[in-house]
């Protein structure tokens, strides 16, 4: 497989396959989300995001809330009444608010649920252009760095606001939380920057002879769950998942992280 099919793969796992989400518009009217106990559901937002979830429903177990990827992790363990879930946008402070139940298996859905903001159109055109769209930027970025990784070199010209960025760290194996991290190696590759977003290229290698299944929700800058991005990861792009037997083809990845400081810096307690 060449470098253009590996780096539409992963564009489309990690960004551009969701069209069978379902979407609903934040217009200052709490947006109902019904839980299915026992079956996880994504509740993806347009950008980075600061969700809550309350303190009872997880000390009890009744709920489990994660985050990563832009993306809410919800998952009831037992039915529950509905609650008030307050998310906060981190690029413009703006609040949303939920209001999530947990009902029998049956009386729920899987589904993911996409959540845009409404906003009043924007005079940008009309003073001289608007500003770039952040989720395009960070995705131009994502594939620059692919682009440097994994094109030949004739191929690699890149944008003149994209510099790239020394780190100390080779070894980021500790970062991988997970019970299989003793089967995996993940040694830092390179870095890039451009308009305050940075991208640091790790390689995902199976340091055993039998196959491992890469999770990808699992790389953490810090233990626990992810309930933010403030000063962790923006977002994590990757080549594959299924890593087969060490020396065997397939038996390593690329990871691409998105973070807002330098990659040492967001690893650093």
């Amino acid at each position: 497989m060449n470098s253009k099919s590996l780096l539409a793969g992963w564009l489309c796992t990690a960004w551009l396959c969701a069209a069978s989400a379902e979407t609903v518009e934040w217009e200052r009217t709490p947006i109902p989300v019904t839980l299915a106990v026992g079956v996880e559901r994504e509740i993806r937002f347009e950008g980075p995001a600061t969700v809550g979830a309350p303190a009872d429903l997880i000390a009890s177990g009744r709920l489990r809330a994660e985050f990563a990827n832009d993306t809410a992790y919800w998952l009831a363990t037992e039915p529950f009444g509905a609650r008030r879930v307050k998310a906060r946008l981190e690029r413009t402070g703006e609040f949303v608010l939920f209001d999530v139940r947990a009902v029998p298996g049956g009386g729920g859905t899987a589904e993911p649920l996409e959540v845009t903001v409404a906003r009043p159109e924007q005079g940008g055109a009309a003073r001289g252009g608007a500003a770039e769209d952040p989720r395009g930027a960070l995705v131009g970025l994502v594939r620059h760095a692919a682009r440097l990784d994994l094109a030949p070199p004739r191929l690699t010209a890149g944008a003149a606001d994209v510099v790239p960025v020394e780190t100390a760290r080779t070894n980021a194996t500790a970062l991988y939380r997970h019970r299989d991290a003793k089967r995996l190696r993940l040694a830092v590759r390179g870095q890039v920057s451009r308009g305050g977003l940075f991208v640091t290229t790790l390689e995902a290698s199976n340091a055993t002879d039998v196959a491992l299944e890469l999770d990808v929700r699992r790389l953490r800058a810090f233990p626990g769950p992810r309930l933010g991005t403030a000063s962790g990861f923006v977002a994590v792009a990757w080549t594959r998942s299924a890593l087969a037997p060490a020396g065997e083809p397939g038996f390593s990845a690329r990871l691409y992280v998105v973070t807002r400081v330098p990659f040492d810096l967001a690893v650093s307690p």
